[in-house]
């Protein structure tokens, strides 16, 4: 019986440090491809950035004031931009990460729709003094390939330049069926991810116009 007890405590002990090894391991990857990682997604940010804006327009740094104002406005407020106290906000499909007001009155948001079929969906949103689309950069996704993937297709990016919010604040903005003055047409079976990436079109471009006054 106690050589049995001192062989447990022998295989606990070889299983501790194996963990604690093992944690070292990872803890060291982590240090060394944290900050080519970060420098990537960081660069893939800034192209995105000026690939959004209109012809002749230029990106300024974030400015964390409208990030936390826009922060503020998605969560008060849901997908007809009523403001509610609670249920579902607009926080709830997307949040602004960045900010950056362009050199013509617009602004750059990089932002992650929230409810893509395999996670956040991120990309950049172009939106000008008006409030209209001047583009929009999908920059990271986990969407089923052949389907939501499909939100990486140029066409299907380039049909948001020129959008604006709906006449009536409770429409969705895609549209199955084909794309209007508001609304993109729906990745064919993709409805999740098109209303992912829409709602929180949607809702940026709600904050934008609070922003603007013009909410």
């Amino acid at each position: 019986m106690e050589k049995k007890k001192d062989t447990m405590i022998k295989d606990a002990i070889i299983l501790c440090l194996i963990t604690l090894v093992l944690g070292a391991v990872l803890a060291g990857v982590y240090a060394i491809t944290k900050d080519p990682i970060d420098q990537a997604q960081a660069k893939t940010n800034n192209e995105a950035c000026e690939k959004v804006v209109a012809s002749g327009d230029s990106v300024q740094d974030n400015d964390t004031a409208k990030v936390d104002a826009a922060a503020d406005y998605l969560s008060k407020h849901n997908l007809a931009n009523a403001e509610v106290a609670e249920g579902e906000t607009l926080a709830t499909w997307v949040e602004v990460k960045e900010v950056h007001p362009t050199s013509n009155g617009g602004n750059v948001y990089l932002v992650d729709a929230k409810k893509g079929y395999g996670g956040a969906v991120s990309f950049a949103l172009g939106v000008d003094a008006e409030g209209k689309v001047t583009g929009i950069s999908i920059t990271a996704q986990s969407e089923t390939a052949g389907l939501g993937a499909n939100c990486v297709n140029e066409d299907w990016q380039a049909g948001f330049a020129g959008k604006v919010l709906p006449s009536d604040p409770s429409q969705n903005m895609y549209n199955k069926e084909a794309a209007t003055d508001s609304q993109v047409q729906a990745l064919s079976g993709a409805t999740v991810t098109s209303r992912a990436v829409t709602n929180a079109v949607k809702g940026v471009l709600f904050c934008d116009a609070a922003g603007r006054g013009a909410a």
